[in-house]
């Protein structure tokens, strides 16, 4: 019957039905244990669902493709368990925004009695994903009221092309603005950049 109306609309000239926002993205595994298991259930429900590895896992250094229904819902509660039995989970993650979602997260940078670990990186690879040039580009904290510069310089983003995004180690939650060649403009508020390395606009 689907198949049938599809045809219908393609003869009759009805317009086509607009798609909806793709919420898969890929699990990105860079601690030093092995991701034993992995739940992606929609924010706020009660149960975390199937184990979607199933006997797989993900060890360190390997991605896995997290495949989610396009049904218009975007945010998702993401739970891990690593390989000694320890979870990590991240509530209410925009999962239609990113490409990749990095685990662990909240690394520090030093540790009582241990020598100094990484320090976080929010840098990050901007994937335009519109029909228009992307002109700028601000990252400024949370609560500031003003953007600062412009990351872009004198370059711009293509449509359909990517760009990354050099920030300094060390803060993770920023702003995000975005603003195309015809003038508009995408903000993203309070983004952890240190478990995100595609950023997708618009």
């Amino acid at each position: 019957m689907r198949l049938a109306l599809a045809v219908i609309a393609v003869l009759l000239g009805w317009p086509a039905m607009a798609q909806a926002p793709n919420p898969s993205f890929t699990l990105a595994n860079r601690g030093a244990l092995s991701i034993n298991e992995v739940y992606a259930t929609p924010a706020g429900v009660d149960r975390w669902g199937r184990d979607r590895l199933g006997q797989s896992l993900v060890a360190p250094g390997q991605n896995f493709p997290v495949r989610l229904l396009a049904d218009g819902n975007c945010l998702y509660d993401i739970r891990v368990v690593y390989a000694d039995g320890k979870p990590e989970e991240r509530r209410r993650v925009n999962t239609c925004q990113i490409e990749t979602l990095v685990f662990p997260g909240g690394r520090t940078t030093e540790a009582a009695g241990r020598a100094p670990g990484p320090i976080d990186d929010p840098s990050f690879r901007l994937v335009n994903r519109g029909r228009a040039e992307v002109n700028e580009v601000y990252v400024s904290e949370p609560g500031n009221d003003r953007w600062g510069q412009d990351r872009l310089g004198d370059t711009t983003v293509a449509a359909g092309s990517t760009r990354v995004i050099r920030l300094q180690p060390g803060a993770c939650t920023y702003d995000v603005r975005v603003v195309f060649a015809n003038g508009e403009a995408s903000e993203k508020r309070r983004l952890n950049l240190c478990t995100i390395t595609d950023l997708r606009v618009p």
